[in-house]
């Protein structure tokens, strides 16, 4: 028997789809299984490492914006410059919209006390137990204590209930320094406080879970804050949770550190997906596909040889059909398909040609409707092009705009350059009213100014293109105002008056400005202006007081040697380029001192050298000058010193010492005050000898002394 091409075909097909049907189906059905499985544990690791990063990003935008933000030296400058109140609302409100996970934040000044807040509490004082254990470490971690402390909270009210009703949350502490040198000598002048709410955590990540998914953040934190720390569990959620759902989850540990913080905090994170992986029911099935395959194949041969006469001539009048319509022949022909499923295959066939009409005639009314969408494309292109002129219009207003703004900061940039400079000349420039005047008038020429420095009684307004009678006018005092800064009116313009204070908050002189009315760029240079200027001033006047103690004696408040030994040289000098202007040295000692400290104590020394020296004072001229060289030695130098001048006051010195004198202590206990003295004059001898002649003079006097008393020595 011939097997006929058919017969083979379908004998062949037969083999080819049970066989391999069979082993490849039970192989996909498990790598199905696994590449699903490996999909969901894929997506649970996608999530976990999504939200590990939002969590780091934001706190890490959150940090950098408050390090910037604390360096700020406007808002620095604001802990004690109330004029600078809407430049720290305006930075605090920035803060807030910039970095979403915050929703409020308080300037506090070292002693805890509120400057300024945002969506804050008025008047909050519930800063206490963040205040000792941030003071704590600002105190014990060195140069750690200039980074943020990052503290939980719990149960307490630092915001509103509107924003944190469940008062729990995290505290960033920021330390705020005047400059880089406060921050390595002393303690901060007020701190940055800003709230992160559970609320806005959970605002933030929530987005990024789908129904069934949860986050859990669990904190291990516990130590010096551990009545802080309870938080419980932070739960996350998009939609609501079944607990009767199996899910899969994953665990990693999450730090909020960067390298602005100090000492980061720790939380576990717990991913859940509500979404069940079981084992494959298919792979088990496997071994029974496989097993019952063979038989299958068994059975499909015998079958194939006995359903070929039943199958072969229905589908040879099925592929009649099939050709006559793909010729176009609709026509039906009396042909014996048997099987009912050819019957439907024939049906179908038919349906399927009428559809291909129905879809043509459609296909005509479509193309009718895109030519009007085209039509309405092109009409939207035209107002598109209408919208971009418009648009273009608003850009060059808005580029004119921001043209000016530019020139604005230009001519500020240039004014604080200028202030810069003005810092240099007061430090390389003696005449500081002088620099001062030249300085303003540079800044404002069109500006009338006036200046008084309180540095000496009688300094009197200094006067640059402004009439100086308004300034004996009483409403212009200090006295009279309590502000720094107070504005009066004069005609069309202002008497804009600055009060210069030092660092004890006392007046040390005062600027008035003539002009229109102040914008604020303008009040915050010249405001810097003043500060710098005050500044000055105090260093001055420090550095005239610290010279002033370095040549004075501290017991008796006379010149000491330093101030001796510098005078000596002048005179010597003096006297070398002038030979005929002679000057005196006189050398004294105390006699007793050694006795009063052993007999009475040393305060009595003490009392006898200050006895003694007002006794030298007052015997001496104004032209004269009295040292202590130290110990119970003292000097005098006269300045106009020839022989007979000395001789005067020798014998000035003398009638002192024939009075008797006493140096008594609050007890009552007293000595008697007597010294030693002896003199030259560069009259009679060289300036290298006049030290040694007066002090054998004045040796050969004490040594009378102590023989005439009977005292030895």
């Amino acid at each position: 028997m011939k097997l006929r091409l058919k017969s083979s075909l379908a004998l062949l097909m037969l083999i080819i789809s049970v066989v391999p049907a069979a082993i490849v189906g039970g192989l996909l059905l498990k790598q199905q299984s696994d590449v699903e499985e490996n999909y969901r544990i894929d997506m649970l690791d996608r999530l976990a490492t999504t939200i590990k990063q939002e969590f780091d990003y934001r706190f890490s935008l959150l940090s950098t914006s408050l390090d910037v933000l604390s360096r700020d030296r406007l808002f620095v400058q604001a802990i004690n410059n109330y004029f600078l109140a809407g430049h720290v609302i305006n930075s605090l409100g920035t803060l807030i919209k910039n970095t979403p996970l915050t929703k409020a934040a308080y300037l506090v000044d070292d002693q805890w006390n509120e400057i300024e807040s945002y969506n804050g509490i008025p008047g909050l004082n519930s800063f206490s137990k963040l205040k000792t254990v941030l003071n704590y470490r600002l105190s014990a971690k060195g140069k750690e204590r200039l980074k943020q402390w990052v503290f939980y909270y719990n149960g307490e009210k630092l915001m509103s209930d509107k924003y944190n009703p469940t008062r729990r949350g995290v505290v960033i502490g920021v330390p705020i320094f005047r400059s880089m040198t406060d921050e390595l000598k002393h303690l901060p002048l007020g701190y940055l406080i800003v709230i992160v709410p559970i609320e806005n955590i959970k605002k933030v990540l929530k987005p990024y879970l789908k129904d069934g998914e949860r986050v859990v953040f669990r904190n291990h934190r516990i130590g010096d804050m551990e009545n802080m720390a309870d938080m419980s569990n932070i739960i996350i959620s998009q939609g609501g949770i079944d607990k009767n759902k199996p899910t899969i989850q994953k665990t990693i540990k999450i730090k909020l550190e960067n390298k602005y913080i100090s000492e980061p905090i720790e939380y576990t994170m717990v991913v859940y997906m509500n979404k069940y992986i079981s084992k494959n029911p298919y792979i088990n099935s496997l071994k029974y596909i496989s097993l019952f395959g063979s038989v299958i194949i068994l059975l499909a041969f015998f079958s194939a040889g006995m359903t070929y006469r039943w199958i072969a001539r229905p589908l040879e009048g099925l592929m009649a059909t099939v050709r006559a319509y793909s010729q176009g022949e609709y026509q039906r022909y009396g042909r014996d398909l048997r099987f009912a499923e050819f019957f439907m295959v024939d049906k179908l066939i038919r349906k399927m040609a009428k559809t291909i009409q129905a879809q043509v005639s459609d296909l005509a009314a479509k193309n009718a409707e895109l030519n009007a969408a085209c039509k309405e494309k092109e009409q939207a292109n035209l107002q598109l092009i209408d919208f971009n002129d418009e648009l273009e219009r608003k850009v060059e207003e808005k580029t004119l705009a921001l043209r000016c703004s530019l020139m604005r900061e230009e001519n500020r940039r240039s004014m604080l350059q200028s202030l810069l400079s003005f810092s240099h000349d007061l430090q390389v420039d003696k005449n500081i009213i002088e620099v001062v005047m030249t300085q303003v008038v540079a800044l404002y020429p069109t500006a009338g100014w006036a200046m008084k420095a309180y540095s000496h009684n009688n300094e009197a307004w200094v006067c640059e293109n402004i009439d100086k009678n308004c300034l004996e006018n009483n409403n212009i005092q200090p006295e009279t105002h309590y502000s720094d800064y107070y504005c009066l009116p004069k005609g069309d313009e202002y008497l804009h008056c600055f009060k210069i204070k030092n660092s004890h908050n006392e007046v040390v002189g005062m600027i008035v400005m003539q002009y229109e009315k102040l914008k604020r760029d303008d009040f915050e240079v010249i405001s810097l202006f003043i500060r710098q200027l005050s500044t000055e001033l105090e260093g001055r006047l420090l550095n005239s007081e610290l010279a002033r103690i370095a040549v004075t004696d501290s017991l008796t408040g006379i010149a000491n040697r330093k101030a001796f030994d510098h005078d000596l040289e002048q005179h010597i000098q003096l006297y070398n380029r002038y030979p005929e202007r002679s000057f005196g040295l006189f050398m004294i000692d105390v006699n007793g001192l050694k006795r009063a400290n052993d007999n009475y104590g040393h305060s009595m020394g003490d009392a006898l050298l200050i006895q003694t020296s007002k006794l030298l004072v007052q015997a001496c001229r104004a032209t004269d000058k009295v040292y202590r060289l130290g110990g119970d030695e003292f000097a005098i130098i006269l300045e106009v010193g020839d022989e007979d001048s000395c001789a005067i006051l020798w014998q000035r010195l003398e009638t002192v010492r024939e009075h008797t004198n006493y140096a008594s202590l609050p007890s009552g206990q007293c000595v008697e005050v007597h010294f030693a003295m002896g003199y030259a004059s560069s009259e009679h001898y060289s300036i290298d000898e006049l030290c040694l002649i007066a002090d054998k003079s004045m040796y050969k006097d004490k040594r009378s002394f102590y023989k005439q008393r009977g005292i030895q020595r």
